[in-house]
Formats: structure tokens, sequence, C-alpha cells
């Protein structure tokens, strides 16, 4: 049994890194997974128990996770080990539940890995054959946490664990592989909301929707989401204007991050605004690693920004201009995380031409 917890131990610990790249949490989900620990056995001071003076051991759990929402989550977990005693070597059966909360911050990460912190309750059952033993523990925690596939995740931790009646400590090293499902991630916002048809009564007709009725709009078949004039003509860019939109990416990813769905519509309502109007996306990244990955990684970056634009908005790729500009042009310094992370980033450019009609004076 020692041999297989070492390598469910070793595969917690080495299968994040081989991961080709990490994923977001949902916002809500459960987990079953195995999970191996190294205890070191403070013991009992009742050196005359036979079962209350263990050696160190390993142990192998059964998990069940629930995540509440990002902050929140709970654990059960079922356990068993075969310690010997101290004094006497007297093989024995441990049998152990635990039930416990946990605690994680919503954005922050260690190197990708979200940490976490637990408190709970341990109950545990130490059978000699002769002999048994129970215990009631109460354990603090911490630890981190990584996705290493859609469905897995990764986890690494320690534990204080303090019985309550003898007043002994036990030190728990821990790592573990979970199975994720019941998912439920964040909706991406919609920029477009339900027209309440109770409001209105027999509109005048408007075949092309721009908001001038058929019987006085001089230009029909205005594209959808146009600027206007009272004639119910397109208006177009009369000068070159520049909105810059900054995405951050977390370090080495392309994944849009769902809090700049709202920034990309904005920018997309421009667009729809002005149709003859272009966008160039320009990727960017920060100095880690060789400058001609980081050439490809920049223009993924914008790539993934034009599918936002695309998918979610309904914006004409053929108006989209994308380029990689890897690492040449940083906006912030390098030599701090802080830094680093303001250069990884995608920078949009709008601009266009314009020419306004003019009205005669009428006599």
């Amino acid at each position: 049994m020692p041999d297989f917890k070492s390598v469910v131990f070793t595969a917690a610990l080495t299968l994040p890194s081989l991961a080709l790249a990490s994923q977001d949490f949902p916002q809500r989900y459960s987990t079953l997974g195995l999970e191996t620990s190294y205890l070191d056995s403070g013991n009992s001071e009742n050196k005359s128990s036979s079962v209350g003076d263990l050696s160190n051991y390993w142990s192998l759990g059964v998990n069940f996770t629930h995540q509440f929402n990002p902050n929140v989550s709970m654990l059960l977990q079922g356990g068993y080990a075969e310690p010997e005693t101290r004094n006497t070597k007297v093989d024995t059966e441990l049998w152990r539940g635990m039930l416990g909360g946990r605690l994680h911050p919503t954005h922050y990460r260690l190197g990708g890995w979200r940490p976490f912190a637990g408190a709970g309750y341990t109950y545990q059952n130490i059978d000699a054959g002769f002999t048994s033993k129970n215990e009631d523990l109460i354990y603090a925690e911490g630890g981190l946490q990584k996705m290493i596939a859609p469905r897995f995740l990764a986890e690494a931790g320690a534990r204080g664990m303090l019985e309550v009646e003898d007043e002994f400590f036990d030190a728990q090293l821990f790592a573990g592989v979970h199975y994720m499902f019941g998912r439920k991630f964040r909706k991406a916002p919609s920029s477009r909301e339900a027209l309440d048809l109770s409001q209105i009564s027999t509109p005048p007709a408007d075949s092309d929707g721009d908001g001038v009725p058929d019987y006085r709009d001089k230009c029909p078949n205005t594209p959808t989401g146009a600027l206007v004039d009272d004639d119910g003509c397109a208006k177009e860019l009369t000068r070159d204007i520049k909105e810059t939109l900054y995405v951050e990416f977390e370090h080495d990813k392309t994944m849009v991050r769902p809090e700049y769905f709202d920034d990309i519509g904005k920018l997309a309502t421009i667009l729809r605004q002005y149709p003859t109007s272009r966008i160039l996306l320009e990727g960017h990244t920060d100095s880690t690693g060789p400058a001609s990955y980081n050439q490809r990684l920049s223009k993924s970056r914008a790539g993934a920004v034009m599918k936002v634009l695309v998918d979610e908005y309904m914006i004409n790729p053929d108006r989209i201009r994308t380029t990689g500009m890897g690492e040449s042009q940083p906006i912030a310094s390098n030599q701090t995380e802080a830094g680093r992370a303001q250069n990884r980033r995608v920078e949009a450019i709008v601009s266009g031409q314009y020419s306004e009609i003019i009205k005669k004076d009428q006599d």
C-alpha cells in the first residue's frame, strides 16, 4: 500500500506541470478523488495505551468536495491506514472520517495554483485487534489547487490535527487528484436586451429599424445599429478616432477572461455605429520566454479577442485585422510581476474616414 500511495502522491504533484494549459475554475462544481498523505504522528502522552503511541505512517483517502461559489467549498473524506504502535510494534487498522470547510481567493494565483485554507472536524478509530480507541480531532489546513484538464484538478497541502482529549498534535502532508462534475460557469454578458412590445402601440413602419419611419426615410436598408441623420441616412466617420481597449491575460495564456466582455461589447457598439470603420487588434506579451514564442503568443491573443467580437457580438471578420507585437512594446517594467501583468495585453485601435452630410438652406 505505501508504494501505491507514493505513486498517487507523485502523480498529484507532477501532472500539473504536464498540462498544456491551465484551465479556469468553474463558478460551482463537485469533485470525487483520491488523496494520499504522510502523517508525522505526535502520539499520546499516555504511553501505557497500546494504540495511543503510533509510528509515522502513510494514509489513503477518498474525497468528496463541493464548491458552493468561487470563495467557499466543503470537504468530506473517508480515510484508511495501517500504522503500527511505536513501542510495541503492534499492527493496527485506522479508519478516519473528516468534514470541513475551505476558503478560496477569487483571482489570486501562485504560478497558476489557487491557494486555499480550511478547518474542520476529524473522527478516527484505531483497532489493534485486542483493543481499540476512538479519537476526536480538530484540524486546520492550507494548500494549493490547479486545473490540469477540463474535468481534473490536482491539489497538495498540509494539515495540523489536534486530538481533543489527549491534546497531541499530528502533522499531515497530502496530495490528491480529483474528477470534477456538475460544473457551472459564469455566463458571458450580453449586450442585447429584449424589446418590451407592450409599450409600443402601432408605430409607423420602419423596415430597416434605424429609427426613421419609412415614409420619410431617404436611405432604406441602413446597416443595423448605424447612426443616422433625420433623413435615415447613415453617418460616416469624419475624423480618425482611436478607441483603445486593454485586455490583460494570465501568464502564457490566450483565453479572454469574462470580466473583459463588457469592454469588448462597448467597442463592438462603436463598430456597429460606424459601419465603414475598421479595427486593428495588437497583441503583446511580457519578456518571459523566447522572443519567437512570444511573437506567436501575442498573435494568438489578438486572435482570441477577434473571436469574441465575431462570435459574441456579430462583427464581420473582414473589418478586423490582427497583429502580434511580441515583447517589443512594453508599457511597464518587466522586472516586476505587476509590470509583466500589464504587458500581457491586447490593444484595439478603431479608425475610419467620415464625410458628414451638410444640408442646404431651403428658401
